[in-house]
């Protein structure tokens, strides 16, 4: 009798989908889990770009969305009255990780820049299993905070002894769980957060293997998996005929699962190319799509990782921005791009250094689809302005911008137009932002 009532709540467990379910992940090293949302916005004193991502568990979804409007609010009332020279900037990124398939750990980094810079992090845990979101008393024992505070004190003093002297840093290391309640599970170890002005007067970031913390928590290491790419890609020739008129399609942002693929079926169907500027955060995402990129005869650029506005930015976070997506973007193509689009396409001396060996490119006729997303709007914009050598800026973000490339690709050409990418212009010296691209 026991044994059918087993079987019957069994069943019952099944029917109700109360079985756990595995959790699909993506390539991306760094955005494990969650399908990317991101929103852009242009002000006369501002700009946001927001990026963040949509899980599909209510209860997490709504703790990210949560963060990100409050964090967007504060920034919007504070940017009311700013009228300085220089463009306030408001931008969100995010890193998500999958642990045992069970643990879903999202990170979502702050990056505001009004008349001076800040940065902020908040980190949500989610267990699958227990389907809550959790904290580090869920998986930590209280009575070892002492270990994990020694090892944190013992870790920064040896890295930046002349810091840790100050009554902050002994109050922002101590014991306590709101402390060390910043975290993300990644699958090599548990990683701590700490703010601005608690340890530091920057931002914080404490790597702890879970060996070094075994005997407190039952959550073990688990070994990296690599994806590995095709070691050559090989374009595809186009024929060029200097003596006509040629434009540049530019698409920004992405890639885009979504999207991207229909605008890249539309540029094959009429053997035309175009240039992706791709975010290297995307792009670790879509090793398919770059490698399809490069493949069908069209070009990529560097728009930077995290889509930051430059200006605002160190020479040595610059560096990393560029250098980083360099790097991701050869690991899935095997080819270093040598065009870069600045976000926002913002720029100063130091943006050129740290650009030198590339040419910074702009554009000549800026669609606004992000702003209209309106078919027509975007199709009438490029079809008035345009003229040979052309630069149009688009986003491969939205349906509109992908519906529109479907109209606008075959019209262009009826018009005498080839479909080129920006270093073909260059090659014929057709472009029109030459100027402004070079550089200094």
């Amino acid at each position: 009798m026991k044994k059918q009532m087993l079987c019957g709540f069994m069943v019952l467990m099944l029917l109700c989908g109360c079985t756990p379910k595995k959790l699909e992940g993506t390539v991306n090293p760094h955005r494990e889990y969650g399908e990317q949302q991101s929103e852009l916005s242009y002000d006369e004193h501002y700009v946001t770009s927001l990026t963040y991502p949509k899980t599909d568990i209510e209860e997490l979804d709504t703790a990210i969305v949560e963060s990100v409007r409050h964090h967007q609010d504060r920034f919007l009332a504070e940017v009311a009255n700013y009228k300085e020279e220089a463009i306030a900037e408001f931008n969100v990124s995010y890193q998500s990780y999958i642990k045992d398939d069970r643990y879903i750990s999202v990170k979502l980094d702050f990056y505001r820049t009004i008349y001076q810079t800040s940065e902020t992090v908040e980190t949500f845990v989610y267990d699958a299993e227990e389907r809550k979101l959790i904290d580090l008393y869920d998986i930590y024992e209280d009575e070892a905070l002492p270990d994990l505070s020694a090892f944190a004190v013992s870790y920064f003093q040896k890295n930046f002894p002349q810091e840790c002297n100050t009554q902050e840093f002994k109050i922002a290391s101590a014991p306590t769980i709101a402390n060390y309640n910043q975290f993300v599970l990644r699958k090599d170890a548990i990683v701590f957060y700490f703010q601005e002005g608690t340890l530091f007067d920057r931002l914080a970031t404490l790597e702890v293997p879970y060996e070094q913390i075994e005997d407190h928590v039952d959550i073990k290491e688990e070994r990296q998996v690599f994806v590995a790419y095709d070691q050559v890609l090989n374009e595809p020739v186009k024929e060029i005929d200097p003596n006509k008129p040629m434009v540049a399609l530019t698409l920004d942002d992405g890639p885009s699962k979504k999207y991207t693929p229909i605008i890249l079926d539309t540029l094959r169907e009429y053997n035309a190319s175009a240039t992706f500027f791709v975010l290297g955060s995307k792009a670790e995402s879509e090793p398919e799509l770059l490698q399809r990129m490069i493949l069908e005869g069209n070009e990529i650029g560097n728009h930077t990782y995290s889509h930051k506005q430059l200006t605002t930015l160190s020479k040595e976070r610059i560096e990393d921005e560029i250098a980083h997506t360099q790097e991701v973007i050869y690991k899935m193509t095997s080819t270093y791009p040598q065009m870069i689009r600045p976000p926002y396409g913002s720029r100063n001396d130091t943006v050129f250094q740290c650009a030198a060996d590339k040419k910074i490119v702009a554009w000549t006729i800026d669609t606004e689809d992000w702003r209209s997303q309106d078919v027509q709007q975007i199709v009438e914009k490029v079809l008035n302005e345009v003229e040979d050598g052309s630069i149009i800026l688009m986003h491969d973000m939205y349906a509109s911008t992908a519906e529109a490339v479907k109209i606008l690709v075959p019209e262009l050409q009826d018009r005498g137009y080839q479909l080129v990418t920006v270093s073909d212009l260059y090659a014929y010296g057709k472009n029109k932002a030459g100027k402004i691209m070079e550089g200094k």
